[in-house]
């Protein structure tokens, strides 16, 4: 059976393997029925990015099939959760309906029900037990169990798919005189030279200032778009709209070195325009220096370029959730010896991945805040703090580029976004040592620079390897396929889904001694499509189900991945009839 996370016979590897659940599966033994733990869980891959769940296997007994199980109860009971309710019904078990599969495999002569969770789509969440109700009932899954979601981790589920107006409303106890004079007269002085349309029939301050939503609608308090960009001092009322920035000696908080805790700490406090000159200011003070020569002169380079570090901490604060339940929070910028973080409140917003951060797309929570800052001159200069075009991680990922650098890498949960940027290349002393473990060190160095990049929890697409190792997107396709081919990537799960881990990489990352026997790297379904369409010729979804014993219900999804990813070429859309498969052909 193929799943989300792979053939069956591979999940079940790497389960023992690993001795537990992993983050992506959960295994239960239901022995007395269908367990009421299982809708946690339904819940938590529902709100995530979907997951397997097993009943029938006895972690206890090393995952093997649970004596006395009936397949066919639990399965059909597990489906009745699933299945669509009338009008006239009572809610399911989960609300919303999840969406999955579900079905009955058999593994070392015991059945086994598997149902495989998909994610659901933004504006649907959060899933939740319906008996606990949403505040109460939504779960998210944290390492290999599931927990139950804060209140506001809810509360940012359930507004994902509208726009907030929060950056719009008064700042109560606020007035003008509240804002920087000289940084309004500059902001409008920019305004009539560069956008003249938007204050040309304007006379005052107050009605430019109204116009562009500095001021309320009661054309007296500053909102607080206006307060953070334009404030002499905005943490009067906004005391945690600022930045905690901190160097640690070690590479983990808790790690102190001669007791040392931190190197440098500081609260970094003002306008947004200060606030990013001062996080910049202080994160090149605690960074190496390189010298670098330049025809006959020479310049000094941080080791992180500091355009990339200006960006990342602009949208840390322009994107950050200033709604109340976030307003506790400050954005934190942190120095590790090999790495800086800067993490924000608020998730991706908007129903938006990780891997569509790098289209270049611009969309923003704080839609008000993100134009005005493009407008906002910073204190000392005249350019504005930010584009507002979807042009900061294009800048930030080509800086890092140049300096030999990995794109930023970012790491997003419900309730925080936190931007990784690492100062040493891809390929240094350390990942060549982890390279050499896996026995990966004879591949060529952009397969080898992948690899590294999934190691560190990248998700990784063509895009993404474009934009990392500055290559076209077929050169990018081409080196991803060939680590499929060799078994150390998988395809995606999803059409809009990152490459993961292949049986190679799994059995490094669990530590599989003779990894190779312990995981064969040949039987995934996608494999099977491939070996059958090579010899050719073109074969309808049908044709290859007769060849490979599987239905068309399980072979469209894959198809969908396979000729997504350029590995294989359909010959008509996919409303034909006459819709064709076969193996994509090398560019030259």
């Amino acid at each position: 059976m193929e799943t989300s996370q792979g053939p069956i016979e591979h999940v079940l590897a790497r389960l023992r393997a690993a001795e537990t659940d992993l983050a992506f599966i959960e295994v239960k033994k239901a022995a007395g029925g269908l367990p009421k733990d299982v809708w946690p869980t339904v819940s938590a891959f529902s709100n995530g990015s979907g997951g397997l769940i097993i009943l029938g296997l006895d972690e206890a007994n090393g995952f093997a099939p649970t004596q006395g199980f009936d397949a066919a109860a639990i399965r059909d009971a597990l489906s009745d959760g699933f299945r669509p309710r009338s009008g006239g019904e009572s809610p399911g078990p989960v609300s919303p309906r999840p969406l999955g599969s579900i079905d009955i495999a058999v593994v070392d002569g015991g059945s086994i029900v598997v149902a495989d969770v998909e994610p659901l789509p933004a504006t649907m969440k959060p899933a939740f037990v319906t008996t606990q109700g949403k505040e109460g009932g939504t779960y998210e899954r944290v390492g290999d169990g599931d927990r139950r979601m804060s209140a506001y981790g809810v509360f940012l589920l359930s507004t994902d798919g509208t726009q907030p107006h929060v950056d719009t409303e008064p700042v109560r106890g606020t007035t003008l005189d509240d804002l920087d004079t000289d940084q309004v007269e500059r902001f409008i002085a920019r305004l009539r030279r560069r956008r003249p349309r938007s204050v040309a029939d304007l006379t005052t301050t107050v009605d430019i200032l109204a116009r562009h939503n500095v001021l309320a609608t009661d054309r007296e308090t500053p909102t607080l778009a206006g307060l953070l960009a334009f404030g002499r001092y905005p943490q009067h009322s906004l005391p945690q709209a600022m930045v905690t920035f901190a160097v640690y000696p070690a590479k983990a908080k808790n790690v102190y070195v001669s007791e040392t805790r931190m190197l440098d700490r500081r609260v970094i406090e003002g306008p947004i325009p200060a606030m990013v000159d001062d996080c910049v200011r202080a994160v090149l003070q605690n960074i190496q220096v390189r010298r670098i020569v330049a025809g006959s002169g020479a310049r000094d380079e941080p080791e992180i370029p500091e355009v990339a570090i200006r960006e990342a901490v602009t949208n840390a604060l322009t994107h950050r959730d200033y709604s109340p339940w976030a307003l506790g929070d400050q954005v934190r910028v942190e120095l590790y010896p090999d790495r800086l973080e800067i993490t924000n409140p608020g998730g991706i917003w908007g129903g938006r991945r990780v891997l569509d951060l790098f289209d270049g797309s611009s969309r923003s929570r704080n839609a008000v805040l993100s134009a005005m800052l493009a407008d906002v001159p910073m204190l000392d200069r005249d350019e504005s703090v930010s584009e507002n075009a979807g042009s900061g991680i294009p800048t930030m990922t080509g800086a890092l580029g140049r300096a030999g650098l990995a794109a930023p890498r970012y790491l997003a949960s419900v309730t925080s976004m936190t931007v990784v940027l690492d100062r040493h290349g891809l390929l240094n002393p350390d990942t060549d040592q982890w390279l050499a473990s896996i026995r990966a060190s004879s591949l060529d160095p952009d397969s080898r620079r992948a690899l590294v990049l999934v190691h560190r929890g990248y998700a990784v697409d063509d895009q993404v390897l474009r934009a990392q190792l500055a290559m076209d997107s077929a050169d990018a396709r081409a080196v991803l396929r060939g680590l499929v081919d060799e078994g150390w990537l998988q395809y995606p799960r999803r059409t809009d889904g990152a490459y993961r881990q292949g049986p190679r990489l799994e059995a490094a990352d669990v530590h599989v001694p003779e990894a190779t026997a312990r995981f064969p790297l040949r039987g995934s379904l996608d494999e099977r499509i491939i070996k059958v369409l090579a010899p050719g010729p073109e074969l309808s979804v049908h044709e290859i189900g007769e060849r490979l014993g599987a239905t068309a219900g399980s072979l469209r999804p894959r198809l969908r991945v396979l000729v997504a990813e350029g590995a294989i070429v359909a010959t008509a859309p996919p409303t034909s009839r006459s819709r064709r498969y076969r193996i994509a052909r090398p560019t030259t």
